[in-house]
């Protein structure tokens, strides 16, 4: 299989996006649907500032998009194979 440059360095960018305790458990959470920052800090029991630096750089690697509704933000799994992605580390790590 052969992969281009670019395609290689945003997989690089994906993993490195997951690569962090804080940023997987936002995705596993998203995995159930939308949710706003403030959703996310309570049910992670983390510091709604540190959610929002974590959901910066899941927006900016692609692995999650944001949405407006007035003043309040939600956050959700831009397509399913973002979702495949997690279960398959979950499932990974199950093995």
């Amino acid at each position: 299989m052969t992969i281009s440059l670019t395609e290689l360095e945003r997989a690089v960018e994906a993993l490195r996006g997951m690569a962090y305790e804080h940023r997987l458990h936002i995705l596993i959470l998203l995995r159930a649907g939308e949710a706003s920052p403030s959703t996310l800090a309570a049910t992670m029991n983390v510091h709604s500032t540190a959610v929002a630096h974590h959901l910066r750089h899941l927006v900016d690697a692609r692995l999650i998009r944001r949405r407006r509704h007035g003043r309040q933000v939600f956050y959700s799994l831009p397509n399913d194979a973002i979702g495949a992605l997690v279960d398959d580390v979950l499932r990974y790590i199950r093995t």
